[in-house]
């Protein structure tokens, strides 16, 4: 990519200070308490001990909904972990901020991913480095697909177009993370993974893009420390006979992991749905309900997953906590 990513000494620090200051944090005495979760994505056990989940968050307001979650059904637990969206169109930098400051002091346990974007510019949602000089997250990761990348060359002209080939897309997504890894290492933060979350194609090979993640994680101190949440929602459609569902993906990509010797649980499935889907729209978020979401994540725990991305609102997530098969999977766990 042409140019430099660089984190600008903005005048518009006066609002985010105003609202960190605002906003209550945690101490490291009130850390201290809280257990250990492990270091990658999900942790060791059986489908309802694995079973972590990614909560996105978009807006300050998710985060208050999430409060009200949790006292009325209590199923977050300590090893999930919260998904900042930076790349949401109303997204600010003092607005990401205030809401890293207000999970840390509503859910000092939890682990926080940025989910930023491959853009250049600092002023507009989607920005690369948004936030990896905050010490808060536990990781960053890159959201690999077309529009993203169309998104980037808006602010990049430099980037040519986006190339589908699983080697060409690999190389580029290698450069892209060593870029941001290569800021992560100078910025005054303490953030110490990185990883992606590409699009979902039948012939693409996940475990290789986990082998490129890791050794872009070894500036890090890890061996084998890449995240990646792969795009597989559409496999919780209504499928026609003959198309793949959940349990064949999942099997694949996990198969593909033990064949690149990765770690496979720093794999995440992905699973979007609404509480007001209808099943014969097109677009996954808008086709599949609380109840196939449910189903969906039993198939994929069952096929050896153990992170799940849900991508969904607090309101459809209140709808899933409700479900009886999710209740059963929590419980387990």
């Amino acid at each position: 990519m042409s140019g430099s990513y660089r984190w600008p000494l903005l005048a518009a620090g006066a609002v985010v200070l105003l609202l960190i200051l605002l906003a209550p944090g945690s101490s490291t005495a009130e850390r201290s308490g809280c257990p250990g979760n492990p270091v990658t994505l999900s942790p060791k056990g059986g489908p309802g001990a694995r079973f972590t989940m990614l909560l996105r968050i978009n807006k300050g307001s998710n985060v208050v909904d999430y409060e009200r979650l949790q006292r009325a059904y209590g199923q977050i637990r300590t090893r999930d972990i919260f998904l900042v969206n930076t790349r949401w169109k109303g997204a600010t930098p003092g607005g990401d901020r205030w809401i890293l400051a207000r999970l840390r002091d509503s859910f000092p346990c939890n682990r926080i991913v940025l989910l930023n974007g491959l853009g250049a510019d600092p002023r507009r949602p989607g920005y690369a480095l948004s936030l990896v000089d905050s010490s808060q997250p536990w990781a960053v990761m890159l959201d690999w697909e077309q529009r993203d990348w169309g998104r980037a060359r808006a602010t990049n002209p430099g980037l040519s177009r986006w190339k589908r080939k699983f080697g060409r897309s690999t190389k580029r997504l290698g450069a892209q993370v060593s870029r941001v890894a290569g800021e992560m290492d100078v910025a005054d933060g303490e953030i110490g993974k990185i990883g992606a979350i590409p699009s979902y194609y039948p012939d693409w090979h996940y475990g290789k893009i986990a082998r490129a993640l890791d050794a872009r994680n070894r500036r890090f101190g890890h061996r084998k420390g890449g995240i990646q949440a792969v795009a597989t929602q559409a496999a919780c459609q209504k499928f026609h006979a003959g198309e793949k569902g959940m349990p064949q993906i999942a099997h694949r990509l996990l198969h593909q992991y033990h064949q690149a010797k990765r770690k496979r649980r720093n794999l995440a499935l992905q699973i979007s749905f609404s509480d007001r889907a209808r099943v014969k729209r097109h677009m996954p978020i808008r086709s599949v309900n609380e109840w196939r979401a449910a189903r969906c994540l039993s198939q994929g725990l069952r096929a050896g997953a153990g992170a799940v991305l849900f991508w969904a609102s607090p309101a459809s997530m209140r709808a899933l906590f409700q479900n009886h098969r999710f209740r059963r999977l929590r419980h387990r766990g």
